[in-house]
């Protein structure tokens, strides 16, 4: 596994400051128990002057120490923090490179955890875990050096125990670093429940499942306690181990210093000196065993995050020249495409040219591959080579980026942010913003951060809503445009919810539309009304129109009919009415159910 180390490299300058002020700390600390042993030894000799003169020199340390110290941390935790904000900008970059099939097959709770709670374990190795370890090395060489110098014999005996320190530290930290890769585990399986269920509230109440969602949770919850509490166990045992070992340490300083007192090779205030250089080796050694579990955390996080690093994306970016700008609408292809998932064929020997400007259809039943075929023209999944062409151009060749430039795209299953509908309908051109203006506003108070603008008069915006169907829903709203949708946009009904979304596709005038069945929740009148107002929107522009309802596309240029994956028909609504099949059948079936809800009504 590659080392974490390579984050700090930007910092290092500051970072070398920051250790070369913890060097300072630990040779102005050596100063106070000097000035204090001098202070004793000359208790009932000197006068009350020289006497004063150490004790104002140990004041003089101690404030440099203390200054040192502060500066010390400012310069490493800040170091750690900026890290910390370089990794967690690199993971997002990188999740936003991936398809949205990895994201389907990943707990979205579970990346959130890495994101969130491994960053945050990381920082801490890098902060605090860098400090305490640098700052344990600078003590262990500045002030045993001080203490061999004043007395070998002593200084041996007296450290003796704290080697045991390092093979005991070691021993534990493996322990360590096995419990909390287990409890990173397993908070990110808790994390993922979590946001399923809140998520799925609606659902949760509807079928009264509340309680067995939360026992279901309350069993999770145990196994996170679970192993939260073995990695308890580990970590509690370092601690006590660590402190017995340097209490040792000044029991035998104890014993041999008081001998050396004794026989006069050192004199009272030589030996509390010595007390405060061994006290001043205690806390570092104490924070050596701290720092060996924080490190463990640390790597056990690093690793997870790294299997997040070096997740490929499936859909590798185009290399070749990006298109050329244009307004013209575009000529797509797709020649013997054939899309397997596993071992299951979704779409087989597609051929397929939707010429400029004209408005192409796919139906099919449920399961025939129509929405994978429009993932295929917005190259969401991976096709291969030579199989989807866009104005001539193989669209694997094509940077990504360049290539959904120039599609505006409304799912099935629409998506709003939660901000203001005008806000979603801009961020189809790149125009919106996550946070709408209001609260930009409060967060420009407390923050300084700058307003969101204000786009419920944004021309494109409104053209686009309008385009959409939604004027007379935006009219029943007291805020109009401004409306807040709440989280995934649940203050709107779903035909509204999909409405916004298609705003949002032909807010982007892109020069390819893909509409996959985006309709499918309004009622048939509605999409009479925006379909009426799509025939103009769609002039100009390459259309693909996807619906289960026929008469929403009996007026496309051309009807593609798919059944398991395969191209059964193509033609007009005429030409394929007029000859037996799936087309046919679905158009005969639809009209039976209107007529019986009529007699009905």
């Amino acid at each position: 596994m590659r080392s974490s180390l390579g984050y700090l490299k930007p910092y290092k300058k500051q970072l070398a400051l920051g250790v070369l002020m913890l060097g300072l700390t630990n040779v102005f600390y050596l100063g106070v128990p000097e000035m204090l042993g001098k202070s004793i030894d000359a208790l009932g000799i000197e006068g009350v002057g020289v006497i004063g003169t150490f004790v104002m020199w140990m004041v003089v340390f101690a404030a440099l120490t203390a200054v040192t110290r502060i500066a010390s941390r400012i310069l490493i935790f800040n170091s750690g923090r900026a890290a910390e904000y370089d990794l967690r900008s690199d993971l997002f970059g990188h999740l936003m490179t991936l398809s949205p099939a990895y994201y389907r097959d990943h707990p979205t709770g579970d990346v959130m955890s890495r994101l969130t709670n491994d960053v945050q374990t990381v920082r801490a190795m890098w902060g605090a875990g860098l400090l305490n370890l640098a700052n344990a090395l600078i003590a262990f060489v500045t002030v045993l050096g001080r203490m061999l110098w004043a007395d070998p014999i002593v200084t041996m005996w007296a450290i003796l125990p704290f080697p045991m320190i390092y093979v005991v530290g070691q021993a534990m930290s493996r322990r360590i670093y096995g419990t909390m890769r287990s409890v990173q585990a397993e908070l990110g399986a808790l994390s993922s429940r979590i946001q399923e269920d809140l998520g799925a509230i609606q659902v949760i109440k509807t079928y009264g499942l509340e309680g067995v969602r939360r026992k279901g949770f309350i069993e999770r919850s145990e196994k996170l306690l679970k192993e939260n509490m073995e990695a308890a166990k580990v970590r509690i045992q370092l601690g006590p181990m660590l402190n017995t070992l340097a209490a040792m340490g000044m029991a035998i300083l104890i014993l041999f210093g008081g001998r050396a007192l004794i026989h006069g090779d050192m004199s009272k205030g030589e030996l509390v000196a010595f007390s405060g250089y061994l006290a001043r080796l205690v806390w570092p050694t104490l924070t050596l065993g701290f720092m060996l579990a924080l490190v463990q955390r640390g790597r056990a996080s690093w690793s997870r995050l790294v299997v997040l690093q070096d997740t490929k994306a499936d859909i590798p970016d185009g290399t070749g020249p990006a298109l050329a700008p244009s307004k013209a609408p575009a000529k797509v292809e797709v020649k013997d495409l054939t899309i397997k998932f596993g071992d299951r064929t979704i779409l087989e020997d597609i051929q397929l040219t939707l010429e400029p400007g004209t408005v192409t259809a796919i139906v099919g039943r449920t399961g025939a591959g129509k929405s994978t075929l429009v993932d295929a023209l917005c190259r969401l999944i991976d096709v291969p080579a030579g199989t989807v062409f866009i104005d001539g151009r193989d669209v694997t060749t094509l940077p990504l980026a360049s290539l959904r430039a120039q599609i505006g795209y409304a799912p099935q299953e629409a998506f709003l942010f939660s901000t203001t509908i005008a806000d979603n309908v801009a961020m189809g051109y790149g125009g919106g913003t996550a946070i709408p203006a209001a609260r930009a506003r409060e967060l420009e108070r407390v923050i300084g951060m700058a307003a969101a603008a204000d786009l419920r008069e944004e021309p494109k915006v409104k053209a686009a809503a309008t385009a959409a169907g939604l004027a007379r829903d935006l009219a029943a709203m007291p805020e109009g445009l401004g409306t807040i949708v709440g989280e995934r946009g649940i203050t709107l009904s779903g035909g509204q919810r999909q409405r916004v979304a298609l705003a949002r596709a032909l807010a982007a005038a892109p020069r390819l539309l893909v509409l996959d069945d985006s309709l499918s929740s309004v009622d048939a009148e509605t999409e009479r009304t925006i379909l009426k107002h799509l025939r103009d929107v769609m002039s100009g522009r390459t259309a693909v129109l996807i619906s289960h309802r026929v008469a929403a596309i009996k007026d496309a240029d051309q009807i593609i009919v798919l059944d398991q994956g395969k191209v059964v028909a193509r033609g007009t609504h005429e030409q394929l009415l007029a000859e037996p099949g799936t087309y046919s059948d679905l158009y005969r079936s639809q009209l039976d159910t209107e007529v019986a809800k009529r007699e009905a009504v």
